[in-house]
Order: structure tokens, then C-alpha cells, then sequence
């Protein structure tokens, strides 16, 4: 039977969110980072590690590559982060994490929008959204306005975009490794008597 696990590094509960309807959706564990066992990984068909953006890196990401070597061809990754999801910044979160689109090999990225409240974020999480803010302010281009006002906004004020339908692509992207039907949400076909798949 084929088999999948869900690891994630969450630190305010999006990213959590998302793993556990993923793991709900594929029957399996949604494990955290720091409860995985790496050696084990290599015994499932399909390996999903979700991650919060700071900045442009991906959370965990440096502690879980390691293990993942090998497994690319197997492994979906999704982010969770409150920036808009653009072209330009998948390429920018490939080259930080990454270094460019040529070095992710097969593995699969996804955007899973999260959440901030700013009454929760402190230290230097607070710091970084205090640049941040400051970046997006005196960069604005004319055509890139409404864009930073809406990043400036969502600092300021907060922000909810956790949605269980960002989940579908992710699932979709795992049942397909699984060999399950991507659309219809079926369970990974049992093998026959024979061996051959039912």
C-alpha cells in the first residue's frame, strides 16, 4: 500500500492547519519537524513538509533537506506566508531556499495562505515585519502600489487567509504520487491477490 506523511514547522498554527487537512484528506500523520524521524523517510511513497515564510525562507526547510535527499521526486512542499503569491515570488522563495528552480528537481511547491495577528508577533519577528513594512513603504513603484498597500495593511492591521481549498493542490499533488485518482479524493487502489494493482 502506498504511503504518505505530512511534516510541518508551524509557529502561530496556519501551517498546522494546513497539515492536518492534508493529513486528514490522505489518511496519514501530520508530524512536526522536530518529532520526525528522518531515517524512516525513505519508506514512504509520498513526503510532504510544510513551512512558514520569514522573509523568503522557508521555516525548517534546512533542517528537513537533509533527509530529504534522494526523495525529491516524492516530495510536495507547501509555504504558508501573508505575501501575495506572484511569479516573482516563487522565483525569489527558488533562489533563497533552493538557489533557483533547476536545483529543486522534481519536488512540487505550493502557496497556502496564512495568517497574522500583530497583538501575537514579538522579539524579532516583530522587528522583521517593522522592516518589512518600512521596505514595502519606501519602495512602492506606481505600478506596484496597491500591491504594498495591501501587504502595508495586512502588518498593520492583520490578516486571515487560512482556507481549506488552498489544501486542494497540495492533496491533488500527493494522491498523484500515491497513484489515487488526483480529482476524485479516492484511497490508494489496494493490491489484487495477484500483486497487480485493483
Amino acid at each position: 500500500m502506498s504511503k504518505a506523511i505530512v511534516i510541518y514547522s508551524s509557529k502561530r498554527g496556519s501551517t498546522r492547519q494546513y497539515a492536518d487537512w492534508i493529513a486528514e484528506a490522505l489518511n496519514c500523520s501530520a508530524v512536526p519537524l522536530d518529532q520526525m524521524s528522518s531515517e524512516e523517510l525513505r519508506e514512504y511513497d509520498a513526503v510532504l513538509y510544510g513551512g512558514w515564510l520569514r522573509g523568503s525562507g522557508i521555516i525548517g526547510w534546512k533542517e528537513i533537506a537533509p533527509a530529504l535527499a534522494g526523495l525529491y521526486d516524492r516530495t510536495v512542499l507547501f509555504i504558508t506566508g501573508i505575501s501575495e503569491y506572484t511569479p516573482a515570488n516563487y522565483m525569489q522563495i527558488c533562489e533563497i531556499n533552493f538557489g533557483g528552480l533547476g536545483e529543486m528537481g522534481k519536488m512540487q511547491l505550493f502557496f497556502t495562505p496564512g495568517k497574522y495577528d500583530p497583538a501575537e508577533v514579538k522579539g524579532l519577528d516583530r522587528f522583521l515585519m517593522k522592516v518589512s513594512r518600512s521596505v514595502l513603504k519606501s519602495g512602492k513603484t506606481k505600478e506596484g502600489a496597491s500591491d504594498a498597500d495591501r501587504m502595508i495593511d495586512a502588518i498593520d492591521h492583520g490578516v486571515d487567509k487560512v482556507d481549506r481549498r488552498y489544501a486542494e493542490p497540495v492533496i491533488r499533488a500527493a494522491r498523484k504520487l500515491l497513484g489515487a485518482d488526483p480529482a476524485d479524493g479516492s484511497a490508494v487502489k489496494e493490491p489484487s491477490d495477484d500483486g497487480q494493482q485493483a
